[in-house]
């Protein structure tokens, strides 16, 4: 899509064609800042602007680079993209070379204007701005007595794609909008059971996990590790096996090793290694677990591993 030029642009331009082009390009650098247009010799645009809402840097001195210096095309889209622009700099001494990389930083920028000059030489009010973005690595081509250097300016529409850092949760949030209460309630959503359809009307009481304990075990050949299982309810009451522990109601299960070759277990849950290998110890209940039948069985697994 063809870029349209303000009407303060357009207004200044003489209807007799002897207006010609050039771009100017400021490049912020680690140590200093660089105007550089595409002409001859040093021009100093000293304004006014036409209009109060121009970015260009009337007053300031620019230096020509003519032929050293080179600017890719400027793409120009309909979609939202994050479209690059290079700038080469040719005729630079070897031992500059060094000094010039040392100047690029990645917190640069360049931006870069579009001017008309009149039949005397003259900028006319106001270049537009075409591109403005973040310098990026610079690269190299040395070919003996001068090299040349490229430097990528990213568009700014690249920062769409990096991670915003935002915790999202309550502390985050604090920092942005103080006092708001939207995420007040994140750090309890990883412990919270919920549902969908609701729990039973008559609210009775339904088992909500399994979990075992220890979740994984190392243990030597001869060795012995015990572990329990335990069904956590909705009413925050559990109860443990072997132990038969805790304040829920009582469940039937079983426990058994997937290879027992390598580890068996016992109805009391001890494990005892056999050989060296890795195998599951799986616990099985029967209980009704919420959205399941009653005879529904569940089971959960922890790896063991034995070594000699």
């Amino acid at each position: 899509m063809p870029r349209s030029l303000s009407p303060t642009f357009l207004a200044q331009i003489p209807s007799t064609g002897a207006s010609s082009p050039a771009f100017f390009v400021v490049l912020n650098f680690l140590n200093e800042t660089l105007y550089v247009w595409g002409g001859i010799g040093s021009i100093t645009p000293t304004g006014p602007a036409y209009s109060l809402l121009s970015t260009f840097p009337y007053g300031q001195t620019w230096t020509g680079l003519l032929w050293l210096g080179k600017l890719s095309a400027i793409p120009q889209t309909t979609k939202v993209q994050a479209q690059s622009v290079t700038l080469a700099l040719s005729g630079i001494p070897s031992g500059l070379v060094n000094e010039a990389i040392g100047q690029v930083r990645i917190t640069g920028t360049a931006t870069v204007f579009l001017a008309f000059l009149d039949s005397s030489g003259l900028v006319i009010p106001d270049p537009i701005q075409l591109f403005s973005g973040s310098l990026d690595v610079p690269t190299l081509d040395d070919s003996g007595s001068t090299s040349t250097i490229s430097i990528t300016a990213e568009n700014p529409l690249l920062t769409l794609n990096e991670a915003p850092n935002r915790q999202f949760d309550d502390m985050d949030q604090q920092i942005y909008w103080p006092g708001d209460l939207g995420l007040s309630f994140v750090s309890t959503l990883g412990n919270l059971a919920l549902f969908w359809p609701s729990p039973l009307a008559n609210a009775s009481v339904f088992a909500v996990d399994m979990l075992m304990s220890p979740n994984g075990a190392d243990i030597a050949v001869g060795g012995t590790v015990t572990i329990s299982t335990t069904i956590n309810y909705s009413d925050t009451s559990y109860y443990t096996l072997p132990s038969g522990s805790g304040s829920g109601a009582a469940w039937l299960g079983g426990i058994s090793s997937s290879n027992p070759k390598i580890a068996t277990v016992d109805g009391s849950g001890v494990v005892t290694g056999v050989s060296p290998g890795i195998c599951l110890i799986i616990a099985r209940s029967v209980y009704p677990f919420h959205g399941s039948a009653p005879s529904a069985e569940r089971r959960v697994a922890c790896t063991v591993i034995v070594h000699s």
